[in-house]
């Protein structure tokens, strides 16, 4: 499935990203096409019938979404971002402002703003990739000089990205029938180290020492794992998955902090702020939820989609900005101050992920 990736740079930009589209030539304006495009997602989707409630979900914040925070300058990419399962959208990500890294058919590519060009990185398709680990990848992440794809039945590839002279390093999280990898993050852990945390369909996460690719701890959760978000202290973590409830968890050991259970579907993204007060959640019920740490019980904020399930979601690096990705279409900039005025990226396409930088 073709896709689009969207890198943020702060630059006043116009509300809607034309794309290069001449729609003075087509048959039907823009307005028109949005509506029938939107109606036949939400018929697709199953959501009809909650558009037509919408009005009465009174928790659902009104906020402007007329603000303009970022812009796009160009989009040079020759080939066509992939997504490798319709529900996961965590196929991008940036080490820097001039380096990008996107799915592209089994391997992943580095893309140049600067250059205006790209090249591959890993391929999990190559001859020098032993034939039981050929995979599908479904999540991807980039941090700390390493590259970490995750696969549909447990499979892993990683590589340092300051040397490239250095192997590809397979593995496999588990052979569990439902083991596909559904998120990964990369961050350094409490005890010291840098792990990757996957989240994975057998309802649990692990942490894999990315120096010796050891698997170092299991948490086991009561539903399928769909994203799990480490604290920047690294003390706690937040976990989202198929259950309406979001839980807190001792990164350690798993034992159970906080739980709260206001959304009404699956979730399929969590983040948390860069100071650790505020955490966020993404929902197939259109909503991103806000909750403060320290008040956990309730959301202090609750954001509306307008197409589909909030499936990615990121706090710029400075706190001031939340990041709300929907699968089509449609990406939310939230002024994170008061959460009450937000910029609407509004185009045509997939959208396999949001980095920031």
């Amino acid at each position: 499935m073709n896709a689009r990736a969207f890198l943020l740079s702060k630059h006043f930009a116009t509300t809607h990203f034309q794309q290069g589209i001449d729609w003075e030539s087509r048959p039907v304006t823009r307005k028109m096409w949005r509506e029938k495009r939107l109606a036949s997602y939400l018929l697709f989707a199953g959501l009809g019938l909650w558009l037509e409630k919408k009005n009465e979900k009174p928790d659902i914040k009104k906020i402007s979404s007329d603000q303009q925070y970022y812009s796009f300058k160009y989009a040079k990419l020759n080939e066509r971002c992939n997504i490798g399962h319709f529900q996961l959208r965590n196929l991008l990500w940036a080490t820097s402002k001039n380096n990008v890294y996107y799915m592209y058919e089994d391997s992943v590519r580095q893309w140049s703003p600067q250059l205006c060009s790209s090249r591959e990185i890993l391929n999990v398709r190559t001859a020098n990739a032993p034939q039981s680990r050929i995979f599908t990848i479904s999540s991807m992440a980039c941090a700390e000089n390493i590259l970490f794809t995750g696969g549909s039945k447990g499979e892993f590839a990683c590589r340092r990205l300051d040397d490239m002279t250095a192997p590809v390093h397979y593995g496999i999280t588990t052979e569990h029938i439902n083991g596909i990898s559904n998120h990964i993050h990369i961050t350094e852990s409490l005890i010291g180290g840098i792990k990757a945390i996957v989240s994975s369909n057998d309802m649990k996460t692990r942490f894999i020492n990315m120096d010796t690719l050891a698997i170092e701890n299991t948490i086991s959760f009561p539903f399928p794992v769909n994203c799990s978000s480490l604290c920047p202290d690294k003390r706690i973590m937040c976990v989202v998955g198929d259950a309406t409830e979001t839980m807190i968890v001792d990164s350690t050991t798993g034992a159970g902090i906080h739980s709260v259970d206001e959304h009404s579907d699956f979730s399929f993204a969590c983040c948390w702020s860069p100071n650790g007060i505020m955490f966020a959640t993404g929902n197939q019920d259109k909503t991103t939820r806000i909750y403060d740490i320290r008040y956990p019980s309730h959301a202090l904020h609750v954001l509306g989609g307008k197409a589909g399930a909030i499936r990615s979601l990121q706090f710029s690096n400075d706190g001031r900005f939340l990041v709300a990705a929907e699968p089509i279409d449609f990406v939310h900039i939230y002024d994170t101050k008061l959460f009450e005025n937000s910029q609407v990226i509004d185009m045509f396409g997939e959208i396999t992920g949001v980095g920031k930088w």
